[in-house]
């Protein structure tokens, strides 16, 4: 007579299949992006692991980026230890040399800005085409909201202060048992 119980090993590996699935889905990768600061300096996102980064795409010749970026530099003002604005330019070569220039400008000098992104990274981020795109990734490295267009002050307070709260909210205890 065969026995009806599946065998203990091929128990074990459908639960470490299943767990190496989930961590795997967890731990997803951010996009690939080789950015450059003004300097020439290569830099990668991991650098800014532990703080909650705005990834911000915009260009010197987006009318909407034009208003946006002194907003950004407020916000990297008012949160500056807490997080980091990355406005990475996806002005191409023959109009990067316009981006430092636009930097000072708007004295939006206290951004991590930085060249070498283009419109074709803007898919990958899940922005499609829209310009200005904004990703907003937490202390973890997931990207945890985007918006695609120009952002609302009102709007990336709350985000910023929904991630900030989230991270900074302790462990729940039980509640202890009613004193009589």
């Amino acid at each position: 007579m065969r026995s009806t119980r599946p065998c203990s090993s091929f128990i074990a590996l459908l639960t470490g299949l299943a767990l190496a699935f989930s961590l795997a889905a967890s731990a997803a990768t951010l996009p690939k992006l080789d950015l450059k600061d003004l300097k020439g300096t290569s830099h990668t996102l991991s650098e800014y692991r532990g703080k909650i980064i705005v990834l911000n795409f915009w260009a010197t010749y987006c009318v909407p980026c034009t208003t946006e970026m002194p907003m950004l530099s407020q916000i990297q003002e008012q949160y500056k230890d807490k997080i980091v604005v990355v406005a990475a330019s996806v002005d191409d070569e023959g109009t990067q040399p316009a981006v430092e220039p636009f930097i000072h400008k708007l004295k939006v000098e206290n951004l991590s800005v930085m060249l070498g992104a283009s419109l074709d990274d803007l898919h990958p981020w899940g922005l499609q085409e829209a310009l200005p795109g904004t990703v907003f990734i937490d202390q973890e490295g997931n990207i945890v909201a985007r918006v695609k267009g120009q952002l609302q002050r009102p709007a990336l307070e709350r985000q910023l202060n929904e991630m900030l709260h989230h991270v900074q909210k302790p462990a729940s205890s039980p509640a202890a048992p009613p004193q009589n």
